[in-house]
């Protein structure tokens, strides 16, 4: 007895047909592009912080093997693209904190930072393999964190960096 599955791929037995529904499931994860693979869980966490000179930071922590390839930031209200850069420094290529607007730390500047930042952000990174993002609010970021190893996690927590990195990194990866 012959079966069918989707776009009626002919299945010989019920084993066939499963097998041939991991096969089309499998290779609609393949390729580039923002995608998330099987299992990935959603969403990854972003951490914002202030650099010592009080511009905006934001990064997340990586899974082994993972590598930040572009950071793109957005007016949250107008989804206006105000930054983005690409081919990252090893630093951050390495999940390293990202200075919004230091386009010094990558090879590649699609959008140069020319504006000020408006309050409502969307911070956007890619992975090789996926990407991720967060909307932050510049307000909820207070001064007393500019400097500090202080983050404020995409749940509003504020803690300490490396303890947030430990604790994605955990649950994540």
């Amino acid at each position: 007895m012959t079966r069918t599955l989707v776009g009626r791929l002919p299945c010989r037995s019920v084993i066939g047909c499963v097998s041939a529904a991991a096969l089309v499931f499998a290779l609609a994860g393949c390729g580039e592009g923002p995608y998330l693979p099987l299992g990935d869980p959603l969403p990854r966490a972003v951490a914002t912080g202030l650099s010592a000179d009080g511009r905006l930071q934001y990064f997340a922590p990586l899974c082994p093997g993972e590598q930040v390839t572009s950071v793109q930031v957005l007016d949250y209200a107008t989804h206006r693209v105000l930054w983005e850069a690409s081919k990252p420094v090893k630093s951050i290529r390495e999940g390293g904190r990202i200075t919004v607007g230091a386009s010094e730390e990558f090879e590649q500047v699609k959008v140069p930072l020319v504006s000020p930042l408006p309050d409502s952000l969307g911070l956007e990174l890619s992975f090789s393999r996926r990407v991720t993002g967060v909307q932050a609010s510049r307000r909820a970021i207070s001064s007393d964190m500019a400097g500090s190893d202080t983050v404020l996690t995409d749940l509003g927590e504020k803690m300490k960096e490396a303890d947030f990195r430990a604790r994605t990194v955990q649950e994540v990866c």
